[in-house]
């Protein structure tokens, strides 16, 4: 019998991915370690015509070797990355809304992103809904990031955001966005269990521009509220110019970002700036020395001035260097601000169409500041190999 359009199923399609790094680091406790990671996908996307989806993915991460015996039958790498239903048109607000679990980018990544660089990714469980009106686009996010009624958790902590994205007439485009986070962390004294909470607020915007082979960009940010029982007062800024060369196959991009710090640890204000949960592997530094701000650097926040490089000389084949100066934002008791200086070269391939080849060298000089706060004394080695097969 014929189905109705009710009754009918949805298209399946299915992909996935089978990607593995080899990876060399030094010092690591003061000698070269390398090792070999691997990360499997297996997704199931499914649309009905009635405006309905659901997407499921399956991820595995392990390093080889990792198992403690060849017949393990435990599968404690496997677990759902991602698994969400999105439903388009809602009654009376439109847009379209997605529940689960769900990668996030809002804002360029710095404060809430997919990253793709680590083998494990980064998801997130919650909601969001977005809407275009024309040219114009709105999006709205709740995620809940620890739940204290779990058995991993004892407190709980959630993010939410609004942002909003509208073209600027012969100026460029304009995105606001409020981030607002929430969370509570037990800590363990002598005179019992502090509760610290914190109730963050970063707002600002995000200026593009681009004319022929000119593109410029701007945004700041200010963060305010409360953090571990500190009135939190910080800010971040971010400039870039890139301009193409050699007929479009290549960019050269001039760079600076500005993440404040706080030079009194021991004041009752934080004027430390917190990256959240952004990705800090493609803004500062491949070689990864500066992950977590502001941990990385002493709570003294982060100057970077960069210079970066990109070129294409065929479709399949992509060439990138880059050069970065890396001070704290303040001094504190430092006797130098100066972080390091690093230098990244990397290159993709698509081999056949299909296989991704990505290699990649890093350089890090530590400089006083460097070494007076325990990172790196010397200097910072990182090598890598990477392919990837999607389908």
């Amino acid at each position: 019998t014929s189905q109705t359009p009710e009754e009918a199923g949805p298209q399946l399609t299915w992909g996935g991915e089978i990607r593995t790094r080899s990876f060399g680091r030094e010092p690591v406790q003061g000698e070269w370690d390398s090792w070999i990671s691997m990360r499997s996908r297996f997704a199931l996307d499914g649309r009905w015509d009635q405006g309905f989806r659901f997407f499921l993915q399956v991820q595995d991460v392990r390093y080889w070797g990792e198992e403690t015996s060849n017949r393990d039958l435990s599968a404690d790498a496997v677990d759902f990355h991602q698994a969400y239903l999105e439903v388009e048109d809602l009654p009376g607000v439109g847009g379209r809304i997605r529940a689960g679990r769900q990668e996030v980018q809002l804002g360029e990544g710095r404060f809430i992103s997919a990253p793709d660089w680590g083998q494990a990714g980064q998801s997130f469980d919650g909601l969001l809904w977005s809407r275009g009106v024309g040219t114009r686009n709105f999006e709205v996010l709740y995620l809940r990031t620890r739940e204290g009624s779990s058995d991993a958790h004892d407190t709980s902590a959630d993010f939410s955001a609004v942002s909003f994205t509208t073209p600027l007439p012969n100026v460029g485009s304009l995105q606001l966005l409020a981030i607002h986070d929430r969370s509570t962390a037990l800590l363990d004294t002598r005179q019992g269990t502090l509760e610290l909470e914190t109730r963050q607020t970063t707002l600002g915007p995000i200026w593009k521009w681009e004319k022929g082979e000119l593109a410029l960009r701007a945004q700041g940010m200010l963060q305010f509220g409360e953090r571990d029982r500190k009135d939190v007062s910080a800010h971040m800024l971010a400039v870039s110019t890139r301009i193409q060369v050699l007929n479009g196959r290549g960019n050269v991009t001039l760079w600076y970002d500005r993440l404040s710090g706080d030079s009194d640890p021991l004041d009752p204000d934080e004027a430390a700036f917190s990256t959240l949960f952004g990705a800090r592997h493609r803004y500062y530094g491949r070689a990864d020395y500066f992950l977590t701000i502001p941990e990385d650097t002493g709570d003294l926040g982060l100057e970077d001035a960069a210079v970066k490089l990109a070129f294409r000389p065929s479709p399949l084949l992509g060439i990138n260097l880059e050069l970065h100066r890396f001070r704290t934002a303040e001094a504190g008791n430092l006797r130098s601000r100066h972080l390091a200086e690093e230098l990244d070269v990397w290159a993709s391939y698509l081999f056949r169409g299909a296989l991704r080849v990505d290699a990649g060298f890093s350089m890090l000089w530590a400089g006083e500041a460097m070494e007076e706060l325990g990172r790196l004394d010397g200097t910072g080695t990182t090598v890598y190999l990477m392919t990837s097969l999607r389908f």
